[in-house]
């Protein structure tokens, strides 16, 4: 959909992040307005405006995501080991977040959002300003974590990436 067609606003409401209107709505089993708290656990989302932190390294951004989603500390030494590996950022662990380039900042953000292994994962136009190259190594991201088993939904303004959806 175009600008404004209400794309991040429904990704909102499908997140908790804000009670919808009306009707009702459930994600991953639960009501997106009665059991936000429930929610989270099952859901991992990106956003256009990624939320890393530009001060932390990459290490730390895992590490933060991580303890906000309650893992301990062994499960979270386990999934951020496996991001890493998934999205293809080893060696940068140390590295500030600032220093990154958009395509690896998103890759980061995709790491972030699958530390606590979700059942739905909400991809608000993950590729937007990404050069050819980067876009497929995101989209290469995306379907192998549909054909691990989540669900993946993805906001796009680029009809060609809509073809790379298989609903």
């Amino acid at each position: 959909g175009g600008n404004g067609a209400g794309k991040t606003t429904l990704f909102r409401v499908l997140c908790g992040l804000l009670r919808p209107s009306s009707g009702r709505a459930r994600v991953a089993g639960a009501d997106v307005a009665d059991e936000v708290r429930a929610l989270r656990h099952r859901i991992g989302y990106m956003f256009q405006r990624f939320s890393l932190y530009a001060d932390l390294t990459v290490a730390e951004n895992f590490a933060f995501f991580a303890s906000t989603y309650g893992l301990t500390r062994r499960k979270a030494r386990k999934a951020i080991e496996d991001a890493v590996a998934l999205t293809g950022l080893e060696g940068l662990q140390a590295e500030p977040v600032a220093r990154l380039s958009g395509a690896l900042r998103q890759r980061v953000a995709l790491g972030c959002s699958i530390l606590h292994r979700p059942a739905v994962l909400f991809l608000d136009e993950p590729t937007s300003g990404l050069d050819p190259a980067a876009r497929y190594t995101f989209w290469q991201l995306i379907r192998t974590l549909s054909s691990a088993g989540t669900t993946v939904v993805v906001t796009t303004h680029n009809l060609e990436e809509a073809t790379y959806c298989n609903r």
